[in-house]
Parts: C-alpha cells; sequence; structure tokens
C-alpha cells in the first residue's frame, strides 16, 4: 500500500482544519482512491513524553488507517499493528472542546500578559515538551454568554483557525466577562489587544475585541445594544492602513456622540505597547489623544483651531517692489499654495512682467521656481532674466554683438539650473498631460514652490469649458496638495467690435470664465499704448478684482516700463495727472 508522505499529510490537514472541518474527518489517498479516515483515540506521545511533556496523555491522535499524528511537537508515524487496529465510535466531546482543554492558564512572557489576565478572559495556552507556548485557544460565546467554538491561534506561523460556531453575530471577545453600562468600553482589533489593554488599564475598566479582525462591521452591529449601554467606546485599531480604514467603517455604527477614534503613534498596536514597556505611553494616548468622532464634513472645535493655526502660520511670498502697491494691498504677497491669475491684453507686457517675477523670486526670496515659457525659446528667456538682473536690454543687441560667456555667467549668478527651472520646448505648444507630470516634478523632484505658466491658453486652446472647469480643478488640487503657488498668465478676448481695447475685467479672460473663478486671486494689467504721451503709454495699471485670502480689491498702483534698462520700476497715476484715457 503506497501512503502519503508525512509532510503531504501534514498540508492538507492544515487546509482541512482551517476550511472547518473535524480532525476525525481527513482524507487520504490509498490505491488511487478515497477513503475516509478515522480518529479513533487520543493518547500519550512518545516524543513528548520522552522530554518530559504530555502529561496529560492525549497529545497524539490514532487514527484508523493506522497512522499517529501529535499536535504538540507535529511528529508522524504508524501504530506497530494496523491489524489490531479497531473502528469505535467518536467521542461524544466536540473536537474544538478537547483542543481547548488541552491547553492551561499559562503567561505569554513574549506579551508580558499574565496568567491572571488569560484565566479572567479564559483564554488557554498550549506547550510543547520544552515549555513553549505553541497555540493559543480564545472562546467565542453566544448572545446567551454559552461557550460555542474556539479561534486557535499557531504562534509559530501566527495563523488562525476556528473550531465550532466562531460567526460574527457571536459576542465580542471578552464581552461576557463585564456587564453593560459605565464609563468606558474600548474595542481592540484582536484579543491580544484586548488583554494587552486590560493589563495597562490595571484592570480597571473593560477591553473587548472583534473576533474577526479588520472585518468586523457585522460583529460590531451584533452586539451594538451592549456597547451601545456605554458612555463612551473607544475603538483602538491597529495602526496601520486596514485597521484605520476598519475604524472609519465602524465610528458610524456607534453614533458622533458615542465613539472615540484612537489613532496610536508610538507603536502598531496595544500588545505592542505592552510587551515594549511603554503601558504610561499607551494610557496617555488613550486618555489625551483619542479624538471624538464626528459625521463626515462636520468640523470639531479642534479641527477649527488647527485651521486658524494654519492659516496664521501662511508663509507669504513677496512681490516686486516695482509692481505698484500689490504687496501692500496683499498684506505682505502672494501665498503658499495659492492659484494667481495675471490677466492682460495681448501685448501690453506680460512677459515683461512674468520676468521681473522669475529674477524677483529667484534672486531677492528663497523660492525656486519652476517655468513654462511657453511662446519663448529658453535663450529668450534667458536674455529678458539677465536684462533684467544687469539692467541693460539685451533686446536691443544685435545677435552677433552678444557676449554669451558673460550673458551665462549672469545667468547662473540669477540662479538658472538651479533655482530657475525651465521647459525646454518652445514652438509655442505644450501637451496638457505634460504639463502637469513636468509641473509635479519641478515641485516633488526638484523642490519648486513656485510654478509660473505663460500663457494658460496655449495648453487649453481646444478644450471645451467644461474640460476647462476640470483643469482649473486640477490646478487648485495641486495647489492644496503642494502647497506650491501657481501663476498662470491669461490673455483676454478681442473686442467683438474689433476697436481699441479699453479697461479689461476678470470676465475678459480668453478660454472660459471658469478660468478667474477657480483662483485665488486675479490681478489685471492695462496699459493704453497709443497714448500721446510717453510716459502714459509705457505706464501699466495694476488693479485686484478678486482676492480671496483678505478680500482686498480695487486700486493697486501703477508700474512704468524703462525701455533704456527693459525693467519695470514703480510708476505714478498718469491719468491723474490730465494723461491718458481713464478707461484704461
Amino acid at each position: 500500500m503506497e501512503w502519503r508522505t508525512s509532510t503531504h499529510l501534514n498540508s492538507n490537514s492544515d487546509k482541512a482544519v482551517k476550511h472547518g472541518a473535524s480532525s476525525d474527518a481527513l482524507y487520504i489517498l490509498s490505491k488511487g482512491e478515497n477513503m475516509e479516515n478515522k480518529l479513533l483515540r487520543k493518547e500519550q506521545c512518545p516524543d513528548c513524553a520522552e522530554s518530559g511533556g504530555d502529561t496529560s496523555k492525549d497529545n497524539m491522535a490514532v487514527y484508523s488507517d493506522g497512522q499517529t499524528h501529535c499536535f504538540a511537537c507535529n511528529s508522524h508515524g504508524f501504530v506497530e499493528h494496523k491489524e489490531k487496529v479497531q473502528v469505535v465510535e467518536n467521542n461524544t466531546k466536540k473536537d474544538w472542546m478537547v483542543d481547548y482543554h488541552r491547553g492551561d492558564y499559562y503567561a505569554l512572557p513574549d506579551r508580558k500578559i499574565r496568567a491572571e489576565t488569560l484565566e479572567k478572559y479564559k483564554v488557554k495556552a498550549e506547550k510543547d515538551g520544552k515549555g513553549n507556548i505553541i497555540k493559543h485557544h480564545y472562546p467565542n460565546h453566544n448572545k446567551k454568554g454559552e461557550m460555542v467554538g474556539i479561534k486557535t491561534r499557531i504562534v509559530a506561523n501566527k495563523s488562525f483557525f476556528g473550531g465550532g460556531k466562531t460567526g460574527a453575530v457571536n459576542q465580542l471577545f471578552g464581552q461576557n466577562l463585564f456587564r453593560p453600562g459605565g464609563k468606558f468600553v474600548t474595542v481592540c482589533e484582536g484579543e491580544l489587544d484586548a488583554m494587552a489593554t486590560y493589563e495597562m488599564f490595571g484592570s480597571k475598566w473593560p477591553a473587548v475585541s472583534v473576533i474577526n479582525g479588520a472585518n468586523c462591521i457585522d460583529n460590531i452591529k451584533a452586539n451594538i445594544e451592549w456597547l451601545d449601554s456605554f458612555e463612551t467606546v473607544v475603538l483602538c485599531f491597529d495602526n496601520d492602513e486596514a485597521g484605520r480604514a476598519s475604524a472609519k467603517k465602524v465610528a458610524p455604527i456607534l453614533g458622533p456622540n458615542k465613539c472615540k477614534i484612537l489613532t496610536l503613534a508610538k507603536h502598531k498596536d496595544a500588545c505592542d505597547y505592552l510587551s515594549s514597556g511603554d503601558g504610561k505611553a499607551f494610557y496617555d494616548e488613550w486618555w489625551n489623544d483619542s479624538k471624538d468622532y464626528t459625521v463626515s464634513g462636520v468640523a470639531t472645535i479642534e479641527d477649527m483651531r488647527n485651521a486658524m493655526l494654519n492659516y496664521r502660520d501662511t508663509e507669504l511670498i513677496p512681490l516686486p517692489e516695482s509692481f505698484g502697491d500689490l504687496n501692500e494691498m496683499m498684506r505682505g504677497g502672494v501665498a503658499r499654495g495659492e492659484l494667481v491669475s495675471i490677466i492682460a491684453h495681448t501685448s501690453i507686457g506680460k512677459t515683461t512682467i512674468l520676468n521681473e517675477l522669475i529674477y524677483h523670486f529667484a534672486f531677492n526670496t528663497k523660492e525656486k521656481i519652476g517655468c513654462f515659457m511657453v511662446e519663448d525659446n529658453i535663450d529668450e528667456t534667458i536674455r529678458k532674466v539677465v536684462s533684467v538682473h544687469t539692467g541693460e536690454n539685451m533686446q536691443l543687441t544685435k545677435p552677433n554683438d552678444l557676449d554669451v560667456d558673460n550673458i551665462m555667467n549672469n545667468a547662473v549668478d540669477i540662479g538658472f539650473g538651479s533655482r530657475i527651472q525651465l521647459h525646454n520646448d518652445g514652438g509655442g505648444s505644450i501637451d496638457l498631460e505634460e504639463m502637469f507630470a513636468k509641473i509635479r516634478y519641478f515641485i516633488k523632484g526638484v523642490g519648486c514652490t513656485v510654478i509660473l505658466v505663460d500663457p494658460l491658453h496655449t495648453a487649453i486652446k481646444n478644450l471645451s469649458n467644461e474640460n476647462i472647469e476640470e483643469v482649473m480643478d486640477r490646478f487648485i488640487k495641486l495647489c492644496k496638495e503642494t502647497k506650491a503657488t501657481v501663476i498662470l498668465s491669461t490673455h483676454t478676448r478681442k473686442p467683438d467690435d474689433g476697436s481699441h481695447p479699453h479697461k479689461i475685467s476678470e470676465y475678459d479672460v480668453k478660454g472660459s470664465g471658469a478660468i478667474p473663478q477657480a483662483c485665488h486671486t486675479n490681478i489685471l494689467f492695462s496699459r493704453d499704448k497709443l497714448a500721446e504721451d510717453e510716459y502714459t503709454r509705457n505706464s501699466t495699471r495694476i488693479r485686484v478684482p478678486k482676492m480671496r485670502r483678505t478680500g482686498q480689491t480695487g486700486e493697486a498702483g501703477w508700474a512704468f516700463f524703462n525701455g533704456i534698462t527693459g525693467r519695470l520700476e514703480k510708476g505714478h497715476n498718469p491719468i491723474a495727472e490730465g494723461g491718458g484715457d481713464a478707461d484704461f
């Protein structure tokens, strides 16, 4: 007769047990046929006895096929004379009860859980012949408080299997030990955590556990009446993704005036606190850091305080002094995480404005800037920003007369390649997805804190209004997530009658009204390009129609373009002196 190897038998036995099969219903192959293999009796294991174990003389199971298996030391063998083996009826005790009574109330030294606590929770442990704990048996009780099954933990591989009735409709682990009602009850994710919590509380307050780990919704619902009898239910689930997710699912069942959620800070679970000797830290976290569960979207007073602290700590990035009175109006500059639009007619000097910004951020602040100057080649951007630095307008210099080495020395001095990152693809177009991918790279990979896009309409020119709204929503989420400040340069629509454009509003933005609506701050720049007076012709009016952070809107001063230096300077109002058109 051919027999399986002991390894093969053990593997399939484990599978059978895990799927709820009793030990008297294992199947083996014999001569290619399935034969029922029955448990005959349990007797002393010779191997365990040799090392002083199995004093109860029931570690080894004897089966009708002549095979033997010790559930303590895991040894296999055969009875000496198979022909003498007789099939007898299995005893009336359920197998799981036999397994349970094989154990005792031993202390768990690796977990620092005392024997008294195991006895309190009626948890029995099994030892091998060397005195090592190899199994834990956790009792399960029905609604009447009757023990109806056990959950067994194999210490070696940390696996579990059940015996008897271990469904979610049973009581919570430990529930039968504590009367309903009282101030507090702590619900843990595992049996060991419940016992550890009870110990760290000095046996003062009840601690229970769901009986099926993170998938515990039904177990909580089945015992909601008992839980609801307590003033406060503290959820102490594992500090991992699964545990936090389960706590969020369970909390609504208990309700906002009942439930607190403890997010452990120092260790993964309560058991780790006890075994690490951090019982006081656990108690302090439990007492001080358990947060009231609130319905999603309803702010607590703590949420409100944190929001105020976040606002108080808002970092502001000053704008160039040449930008009229913007810094004063904005109470110090643009804020981190803001989405800002610069709105202006074509050919009034937006690129000059942005070059001033690039230079100022890189040279006068601690910021790193990622630039998408879509309509400029990188040589144009470098020449224009270096011109700001040197005060010499290189746009007026013939290409053959440019001193490239000197220009690049100045470029490095300003921060090109380090504090200034350029999108290297001039040609007047950019793919939307590519732009967002590169923005994320600039922010997360390089450390840019300011992003400039000039002009925005190049990336969105073929999009519908609905799709533009989605793009602006992506910008808002990006700013909120990364705390980067994004500045968008936006064109305006041409007048329907083809006339010379006059004073603009934020709703003249080309593309969609969703652009100014989404931005935290909108800044308007307008200039009378046809004015007879030179100063007026080169003066830019600055207005702010929207500033969500401060609510300050209106006139924000003037900037003057110096054609010799190629720089913007703080200007004054030429209209007040009788020059220019008041409509600009």
